[in-house]
């Protein structure tokens, strides 16, 4: 509890001051739609179908004195699939419906840093994270805002790269999670619950961004974060998985085509053997709308 009310104060004073003057403010908001029809007398087994996703990455830097600097990520991600599937009605006739839209993509990340800049090698940091997501549709309830998982790191960071359109960071550092699962519902007596898990252990996160000016504008953006835990609280109810280094790797590729047309392509590769023992990986690639904010 207290690690979690250390990660909320640290966000929210930290995005108190974001009306404060002189932010150097970053946000990307795009809207990417497929789809797909075919007639009635369409002769095969194709069937309609429609996926969109929204996406937005807003950053908030300043150096609040000499010393001290402070840097916000916001990434929001929603998107869903409606696929058309048939079915025989009474007449025993073949009829086309629409299904009830799955989720495709949803994401709620907010993370805040402090970072003390020494001008030494490597500058001390302290960070706090907020992960969850939109909808939890893994019982039969629908859950809003769950899980929630809440990070707090300290440890030090290097600027490999600090340019006016390129940017490579790496830091290291102790870092102490919190996941909370609201209202799981006991498979025995079908009472509600909230299952809490602490952790630590160390992590490492690489992030590079980069804007490329040729003939189309780009917006190229990676994140690469290793954790390896090193205790965990439900260590005596758990299997030697949680042991595992985890790995989440995200790039995101923005090309503006024209005015407010773009082509977006995601690719994540993802490693949690708590969850699943082979690499996971997701790629979207679509047509769509982007707006820079800032």
């Amino acid at each position: 509890m207290m690690k979690r009310t250390i990660t909320i104060i640290l966000l929210l004073a930290a995005f108190a001051g974001l009306c404060a003057e002189n932010w150097k403010l970053d946000s990307n908001i795009s809207f990417t739609l497929t789809q797909s029809a075919f007639s009635d007398t369409w002769v095969g087994t194709e069937l309609s179908n429609i996926t969109w996703v929204a996406n937005s990455t807003t950053t908030a830097e300043k150096q609040l004195k000499s010393w001290l600097q402070n840097k916000n990520t916001l990434k929001l991600a929603f998107g869903q699939t409606h696929t058309q599937k048939t079915r025989i009605d009474q007449n025993t006739e073949t009829e086309k419906y629409w299904e009830h839209p799955e989720k495709s993509t949803d994401k709620i990340d907010l993370e805040s840093m402090l970072r003390f800049t020494t001008q030494g090698w490597v500058d001390p940091f302290v960070a706090g994270r907020f992960e969850s997501q939109f909808l939890d549709l893994s019982q039969e309830e629908t859950r809003l805002i769950n899980p929630m998982l809440f990070t707090e790191t300290a440890g030090v960071i290097r600027s490999f790269i600090d340019e006016e359109n390129r940017l490579f960071t790496t830091r290291l550092g102790a870092a102490f999670r919190e996941k909370i699962d609201r209202d799981v519902i006991d498979a025995s007596s079908g009472a509600k619950e909230t299952i809490t898990t602490v952790d630590g252990g160390l992590e490492m996160v690489s992030e590079y961004k980069q804007k490329i000016q040729l003939p189309l504008e780009m917006d190229l953006r990676s994140r690469l974060q290793l954790y390896q835990a090193l205790f965990n609280s439900k260590s005596d109810e758990l299997n030697e998985d949680w042991k595992s280094t985890d790995m989440v790797w995200e790039n995101v590729l923005t090309t503006k085509l024209f005015g407010m047309v773009s082509a977006n392509l995601i690719f994540e590769l993802r490693y949690d053997k708590e969850q699943v023992a082979d690499l996971q990986w997701k790629e979207m690639l679509g047509l769509g709308l982007s707006y820079t904010l800032f």
